[in-house]
């Protein structure tokens, strides 16, 4: 393995767990507003964070923000993309879009 490969692959941990970090914060922010439920919080650390909410709600099976950060912390750097939510930039999106005739 080369220097470029492992020097990417500490910077993507460092990332990710600069990430979790972050995640792990807001929940603990959210949670401070009572009239917020675990589930509301879960959802809007998932939209916000760009994580998969349906993958993340199976594989904890619950919607509980305090067990996200658990299993976030848990994972490998490899496996976290598995969760996040692939976003598309306006580019490739205009390419994969039908054009209508002109």
């Amino acid at each position: 393995m080369n220097q470029l490969t492992i020097s990417a692959k500490i910077e993507t941990c460092f990332s990710i767990k600069k990430l979790v970090n972050l995640i792990e914060a807001q929940i603990l922010e959210l949670d401070e507003n009572l009239e917020l439920t675990s589930e509301e919080i879960f959802e809007i650390v998932c939209q916000e964070s760009h994580l998969n909410t349906d993958l993340l709600k199976q594989a904890l099976g619950c919607k509980c923000p305090f067990a996200l950060i658990g299993f976030i912390n848990e994972l490998e750097f490899n496996e976290f993309s598995n969760y996040s939510v692939i976003i598309e930039d306006s580019n490739t999106h205009s390419q994969n879009v039908n054009q209508p005739a002109i």
